[in-house]
């Protein structure tokens, strides 16, 4: 007691340590027993979710069997379209010799250009393989040229049957075999692409008619990836470009000067005939032979010559237009790669 009573300041703060620390386990009792029950019900719900994740889910009995049902269609309604696209599955490619590959072209060039007729062609026309007119292909490449040659073929044989007036141009895209390369489908591709360009001039008919020879050829299978269409004239027709014509009738009643003739806002006089002397009247002996009109009755009307009927179509084109189209049509020949086996449900 002394010594707490010579040292004060001392002896106080011993006590409020002391307190301190006491209160200090106090909390740090009660505050360890909260994280305690925090950390194992975290554990347990942890565990839970584990357990959860790696056992198999049991459904019921109708849920099973109602998924194996769909999965069963699913893969069947698959299975039928991709049979739809095996005539456009080559089954191999097989290559041929380079001078095989030039003769079978030369000739594929003759039946196009033959198609085609009178319609204009562009200069040095081949095809779109117009490097393979002075040099032979690559016996490693033949195959797939072949196919895409047979494609371009198809192709053109559709647009003669359309009859342009001319063939503009044809472009081909090279594929990677032609120079050493080689093609690599990604994992989910399910067809190569050709690709080919076409311009012609034509009439709106024969626009339609080739777009439509390109869905309805049965020996490749045509994508259009890229359609532009333009007038060949820049500048709309003009009311003043249409040439009317007039029936020989109108031009024989109708004054130049007057679009609606002279007789449009008067009546015209009718000249009275004079009348015939009472002595001049015809002797009694010489009647009227059978079949002559009678002095003085209405002369029969003689029907006037029809008018010449009028070409309205053709004024109507000089006025909407006849001018042709300029038709640019990209276009892929897609060769469907073999059909992959599904996984089973």
């Amino acid at each position: 007691m002394n010594w707490i009573k010579s040292n004060p300041f001392v002896s106080g703060l011993a006590g409020i340590t002391i307190l301190l620390c006491g209160i200090l386990f106090f909390l740090a009792s009660k505050w360890g027993t909260q994280y305690e029950e925090a950390k194992a019900g975290f554990d347990d719900a942890y565990l839970g979710v584990t357990t959860a994740e790696s056992i198999a889910l049991y459904p019921t009995a109708d849920l099973r069997d109602g998924k194996s049902k769909a999965l069963t269609e699913h893969r069947e309604a698959l299975g039928d379209m991709a049979k739809l696209f095996d005539a456009y599955r080559p089954e191999k490619t097989e290559n041929i010799t380079p001078q095989a590959f030039t003769d079978r072209l030369l000739t594929a060039n003759e039946q196009v250009s033959k198609a085609f007729g009178e319609t204009a062609l562009p200069e040095n026309f081949f095809l779109g393989f117009e490097s393979y007119r002075t040099q032979l292909a690559k016996g490693d490449a033949t195959g797939t040229l072949l196919y895409q040659m047979d494609g371009v073929k198809a192709a053109l044989l559709g647009l003669a049957e359309a009859r342009p007036s001319a063939l503009l141009k044809v472009f081909r895209v090279a594929v990677p075999e032609e120079t050493g390369g080689n093609f690599q489908p990604a994992p989910n591709d399910v067809a190569r692409f050709f690709s080919c360009e076409v311009t012609f001039k034509g009439s709106e008919q024969s626009a339609r008619d080739f777009l439509d020879s390109l869905g309805a050829t049965d020996s490749h299978y045509f994508i259009i990836r890229t359609l532009r269409i333009q007038n060949e004239r820049e500048t709309p027709p003009q009311v003043s470009d249409a040439e009317f014509e007039t029936s020989v009738a109108e031009e024989a009643t109708v004054a130049p000067a007057n679009p609606f003739g002279d007789a449009f806002f008067e009546e015209p006089a009718v000249a009275e005939e004079p009348a015939a002397p009472a002595g001049d009247a015809a002797p009694a002996g010489d009647a009227a032979p059978a079949g002559d009109a009678a002095p003085g009755a209405a002369e029969p009307e003689v029907p006037a010559p029809p008018a010449a009927e009028l070409d309205t179509s053709r004024i109507l084109a000089q006025v909407l237009g006849n001018e042709e189209l300029i038709v640019f049509v990209r276009f892929d020949i897609a060769m469907f790669l073999p059909s992959k086996e599904l996984p089973k449900p």
